[in-house]
């Protein structure tokens, strides 16, 4: 990845990061199970970060991993 602008990066990151919410979305997890999925490291942030002042932590989430994970739940549900 080579990415030279702002504008690029920003491209960039629209496209392969997501949030809580759209991963939670993709997963289709309840909130409590997709926090409980990072808290064991079965899905791990891409971007970390605890800026400013308050107990907020910014987490964003590779695409592409959000996505293999729902697959692999997509099969566990379809077992059951």
């Amino acid at each position: 990845m080579n990415i030279t602008n702002p504008t690029e990066l920003k491209a960039w990151i629209s496209e392969n990061l997501l949030t809580k919410r759209e991963a939670i979305k993709i997963t289709q997890q309840s909130p409590e199970t997709f926090q409980q999925s990072v808290r064991t490291g079965v899905i791990r942030p891409f971007y970390e970060s605890k800026e400013g002042k308050g107990p907020a932590i910014v987490r964003l989430y590779l695409k592409s991993e959000v996505e293999a994970y729902a697959k692999q739940l997509s099969v566990i549900r379809k077992k059951r």
